[in-house]
C-alpha cells in the first residue's frame, strides 16, 4: 500500500484512492457551544448594522428599525465570516507553534524572541511537561477505517507517556477535538508516521496514552489533557461509521453507488 498526500487539493490517498480526512469526521457531531455562538453573532450583526432602537408610542418596548431582507441575509452568514477570519489568524499562529516544535526537535535554530509572544504560554508549559517532541506535522493513515490525517505533534511527556498534541484556534477544547486526535492515535499506532510523499519516517514503540488539545484562542492558554484515550478511540470509530451512513463522505458514497455489492 502506498500513502501520499496532495498538498494542493489537501487530499490523503492510499494507492491512488482518496481517504476521508480525519479532521472531517467530527462534522457528524453537533457542537452546542458553537451553535449558540453562531446565533449570538447573527444578533450582534443585526444590532450593529440596523438603524438603532425605536419605541412604540405609549409602550416601554424597544425594537430595532431599519431591518431589511439584505441585512438579514448578511446577518445569516456573519458567523461564517468571523470564523473564516479567525481561521486565517489561527493558521498564522499554528505556523508559529509548528516552528517552535521543530526548533525543539533540532530542525530549526531560533531565539525565543523570534516567535510570536502569543505562544509563550505553550512554550512555558511544554518545557515544564514535555520530555521530548517526537514528531511535527506527521502524516498517518488507517486502511481499514479508510482515513488519513496530519497530526500537529507527537511528544513524550515527562512521565514517559506518549501524547498526541493538537493546536486549535478555538477558545476551548471540544469533545470533537479529542475524538479527532484519538483518530490520529489509532493511525500512528497502526502504521506509524509518514512524510507528505509517503516515505515511512517512524514507527512508534509504544501506544499513545495521552490526548492534549491546546486552545490558543483562549484568553489564558492552558492545554486540556485527557487520559481516557480508548473512550475517544471508540468515539472516533463510531463517528467514522456515522459519517459514512449519513452520506457525508462523497467519495465513499460514489464508490458505493458505482460498485454495489
Amino acid at each position: 500500500m502506498k500513502y501520499q498526500f496532495n498538498n494542493e487539493e489537501h487530499v490523503h490517498t492510499l494507492d491512488g484512492h482518496a481517504l476521508t480526512g480525519t479532521s472531517s469526521i467530527g462534522n457528524v457531531l453537533a457542537k452546542p457551544a458553537l451553535i449558540q455562538w453562531s446565533a449570538n453573532e447573527t444578533i450582534k450583526y443585526i444590532k450593529e448594522n440596523s438603524s438603532g432602537f425605536e419605541m412604540f408610542e405609549g409602550e416601554q418596548t424597544k425594537f430595532l428599525s431599519g431591518i431589511t431582507e439584505e441585512l438579514l441575509d448578511k446577518a445569516r452568514f456573519a458567523h461564517k465570516k468571523k470564523k473564516e477570519k479567525a481561521a486565517t489568524e489561527g493558521t498564522d499562529l499554528h505556523t508559529e507553534l509548528e516552528k517552535f516544535v521543530k526548533a525543539e526537535m533540532g530542525k530549526w535554530n531560533y531565539e525565543d524572541d523570534d516567535l510570536d509572544p502569543r505562544i509563550k504560554p505553550f512554550i512555558d508549559w511544554s518545557r515544564a511537561n514535555v520530555k521530548e517532541f517526537v514528531a511535527s506535522e506527521a502524516h498517518c493513515y488507517d486502511e481499514d477505517l479508510f482515513v488519513g490525517g496530519i497530526t500537529d505533534c507527537v511528544a513524550e511527556m515527562n512521565d514517559g507517556k506518549l501524547a498526541i498534541i493538537d493546536f486549535k484556534s478555538s477558545k476551548e477544547a471540544y469533545i470533537t477535538h479529542f475524538i479527532q486526535v484519538a483518530g490520529y492515535a489509532i493511525q500512528v499506532e497502526k502504521n506509524g508516521l509518514f512524510s507528505e510523499d509517503g516515505e515511512h519516517s517512524k514507527k512508534l514503540d509504544k501506544a499513545i496514552e495521552v490526548l492534549i488539545i491546546v486552545p490558543f484562542g483562549a484568553k489564558n492558554i492552558v492545554p486540556d489533557v485527557r487520559y481516557n484515550v480508548q473512550d475517544y478511540k471508540d468515539g472516533f470509530k463510531a463517528a467514522v461509521k456515522l459519517y459514512r451512513v449519513m452520506g457525508f463522505d462523497k467519495t465513499i458514497k460514489e464508490n458505493a453507488v458505482s460498485n454495489p455489492q
